[in-house]
């Protein structure tokens, strides 16, 4: 979706949310839509990636390199934000969300229904979806982010508290896609040693941030198409994996640390998952990240290329 169609959607809901009363039922309501929509949206998302025919070609071949690269990626990046989080110690990003820490069984539920989702989704998109109805995918995935954002944006309106915890971050928050990429790269280079590669080619595959389709297309264009594929299914593992993981991810380790994993795609299609997973507080700094990491994905690519 358009940078600027995704800034009106959140930033619509925000004066909503911001304008309507804290106990309105429309609040009540567009939760339970945004539950629906993220539903629709993560099945789309899976059928969009179980139809696609060059993802299963290149399985076998880098399969597993591929998945090593984005585990490598997510767990460093997590852990740096996630000391972070704790250090600058800010109430409600360095823990669970109320929600899970009241209600355990709410974490579980909301990690099962993504899960299945998705599941579902690549299962229904790898077998049974017929071609003519693939190009109806690209329309519903961008519709149901629409919704979804624009849900998010309502409750960041509603909830006036994330102003504090805003305030409180400050100038920190342009630290958290920082340690994102640091952490990255740190993933990235230390398996890529480990399997062969060069630090610069590592450091490029890294360099997606989980923008699968820009960083392979940049990489095979600038390096060849072997190392093209191997970024553009590390970082499809990785947005596969961020879906997966934000729930636990949140409930065990602070909501702070959930944006991390995500990577650029925190500025649009995971960026509803954070806001379940880590509440409201969190979605401000989720969008700013990904929007940074997204900007430094054309940057850092050709520069470690180069190296």
């Amino acid at each position: 979706m358009d940078f600027y169609l995704i800034l009106f959607f959140l930033f619509s809901g925000i004066f909503l949310g911001w304008k309507i009363n804290k106990d309105n039922y429309f609040l009540k309501l567009s939760d339970k839509i945004t539950k629906l929509g993220l539903v629709i949206l993560l099945a789309a998302m899976g059928a969009d990636l179980g139809s696609n025919e060059e993802i299963f070609r290149q399985l076998g071949q880098i399969g597993l390199q591929a998945l090593l690269f984005a585990i490598f990626t997510i767990i460093f990046s997590v852990l740096l934000l996630y000391f972070f989080a704790k250090l600058i110690l800010v109430k409600g990003l360095t823990s669970g969300t109320k929600k899970q820490v009241d209600n355990p069984e709410g974490g579980g539920n909301i990690t099962f229904l993504i899960f299945f989702s998705v599941i579902m989704g690549i299962i229904i998109g790898r077998f049974w979806l017929q071609a003519e109805f693939h190009s109806i995918l690209a329309p519903l995935i961008n519709y149901s982010l629409a919704l979804l954002l624009f849900g998010v944006g309502v409750d960041i309106g509603a909830s006036r508290e994330i102003l504090a915890d805003l305030k409180v971050l400050g100038w920190k928050i342009l630290a958290i896609p920082f340690l994102i990429a640091v952490g990255t790269l740190i993933g990235s280079v230390l398996i890529g040693f480990l399997l062969g590669f060069a630090v610069g080619e590592s450091a490029a595959v890294g360099s997606g941030f989980g923008w699968y389709s820009l960083s392979g297309v940049l990489i095979s264009n600038l390096h060849g198409p072997e190392l093209g594929s191997l970024a553009f299914l590390t970082n499809v593992f990785r947005e596969l994996l961020t879906v997966i993981l934000i729930p636990v991810i949140a409930k065990y380790m602070g909501g702070l640390a959930a944006i991390a994993p995500g990577g650029a795609t925190t500025m649009d299609v995971t960026l509803p998952l954070i806001k379940e997973a880590g509440g409201e507080a969190v979605v401000i700094p989720a969008f700013i990240s990904g929007a940074v990491l997204s900007t430094l994905v054309p940057i850092l690519v050709p520069f470690f290329l180069n190296l």
